[in-house]
Formats: C-alpha cells, sequence, structure tokens
C-alpha cells in the first residue's frame, strides 16, 4: 500500500511539474510567423507561400500572390497573443483586444480558453497546441478548417 501512495505521488508531481513548465514557457508576447487557414501555407520568415486548391488558380500570378501575402500581413502578421500569470490570454488583433481566461488541459495538448472565467464549462474553447525549441503553435478552431499559427516570442 505505502508503494502505491508514493507512486500517486510521483506521478502526481510529474504531471503538475511539467504543466507549471509549460505555463512558464508560455507566458509572454507571441507573434505568428507562419499561418495555414486551409487556403494557403504562408511563412514571412522564409517567404515562402504553398497555395491549396481553392487557390491555385493565382500560382503564376505574381501580382495575385503579392495581393494575398498583403492581406495576410495585415490579417496574421500583425497580431500579438499574449499570455499572463493570472491566467488571462488576449488576442491583439488589428484595432481590438479580446481578453480571454486560459488553463492548459491535464493533458498538457489542450490549451482551454473561456469568456466567462470557466464559469460554463461548455462554453470553453479547447485550443490544440505544442511549445517547441521556442515555437508556440496553436490550431484556432473557430474557423472551418482550423487556423494554424506558429508564433515566436
Amino acid at each position: 500500500m505505502k508503494i502505491k501512495t508514493i507512486l500517486c505521488l510521483f506521478i502526481t508531481f510529474l504531471v503538475s511539474s511539467n504543466t507549471f513548465g509549460q505555463i512558464d514557457k508560455l507566458l509572454g508576447s507571441w507573434q505568428p510567423y507562419a499561418i495555414d487557414n486551409g487556403e494557403f501555407y504562408l511563412n514571412i520568415k522564409t517567404d515562402s507561400i504553398a497555395l491549396y486548391e481553392e487557390l491555385s488558380y493565382i500560382e503564376n500570378d505574381s501580382l495575385k500572390i503579392s495581393q494575398l501575402k498583403e492581406i495576410a500581413s495585415q490579417l496574421y502578421f500583425n497580431q500579438k497573443h499574449t499570455f499572463k500569470e493570472n491566467g488571462k490570454y488576449i488576442q491583439h488583433i488589428s484595432m481590438m483586444n479580446l481578453e480571454l481566461d486560459y488553463m492548459i488541459s491535464a493533458s498538457n495538448k489542450l490549451l482551454l480558453v473561456s469568456e466567462n472565467q470557466f464559469k460554463d464549462e461548455k462554453d470553453a474553447i479547447e485550443i490544440p497546441f505544442s511549445l517547441k525549441n521556442g515555437v508556440l503553435f496553436l490550431e484556432l478552431p473557430v474557423t472551418e478548417p482550423a487556423t494554424k499559427l506558429w508564433l515566436k516570442k
């Protein structure tokens, strides 16, 4: 019985320390440098673009691709995503700020976001995320297909 208790405490410590480590790494302001919205993938660090079937008709039109990059820059790359210690997640999008509450699920693969401090759990949005090598990956499920963002501090 003693071994089971020690094992449970050890596993609980590992899970909670990993969660707190994820939160510490998440804190701060992040800016997108790559986007995949299901119509195109654009990476401004590498200046690369890939067009999906819906936009394949412009693949040989440099003017339209340039315009697409400009619009995408205004929509996506001027954003800032800030995670604060007090559990607030602020999306700075164009001329508005959206302030939400956030927490990391026990699985460490979902960011839970709520407008009402998680008072009504069915209103919480589950955002798949990962943190690796200083890159935050978010898969925002508010569009169909989900918008994927790669962000750096």
